[in-house]
């Protein structure tokens, strides 16, 4: 009995151990509001060392999937121009096709009335090491604004 005590609790310590949240990429958002009724969405990832995270650009060389912020349609909202990206530039100048470390992407929006409003979106992305990738991953965000 004492034996089967034991290997159940060895193999419920295994599995705990397997379980524990190795989040490789953590998500910030916060909105600024930039004038009546416009606000700017920043969606801050920071990201494990090791790790990076593609840009949105696939033309910029990525051999991975980039990385999507899909919108939700909303009759409140409305976008203006594309969403735009920041993060560390790679040491010699040229436009970085992944970010490491963190990277914040910023969209502007403007309201159609001073209404509160949910703002849905869903981020797609993949994370890799120079020697293996994760399976794409997607994270659901909900704003209000």
């Amino acid at each position: 009995m004492k034996r089967i005590c034991l290997l159940l609790i060895m193999s419920l310590m295994t599995l705990w151990g397997f379980a524990q949240n190795n989040q490789l990429v953590s998500w910030k958002i916060d909105t600024v509001k930039i004038g009546p009724l416009t606000y700017e969405l920043k969606i801050k990832a920071t990201i494990k060392e090791s790790w990076h995270i593609y840009s949105q650009d696939p033309s910029r060389g990525g051999v991975a999937m980039p990385t999507q912020i899909i919108f939700e349609e909303n009759r409140n909202i409305e976008m203006i121009g594309k969403t735009q990206e920041k993060g560390v530039e790679q040491e010699d100048g040229k436009s970085c096709s992944y970010y490491s470390k963190e990277v914040t992407f910023t969209q502007k929006i403007k309201l159609k009335s001073e209404d509160k409003t949910n703002l849905n979106f869903t981020i797609k992305y993949m994370i890799c090491t120079d020697q293996m990738c994760q399976p794409p991953s997607s994270k659901k965000f909900s704003v209000i604004i």
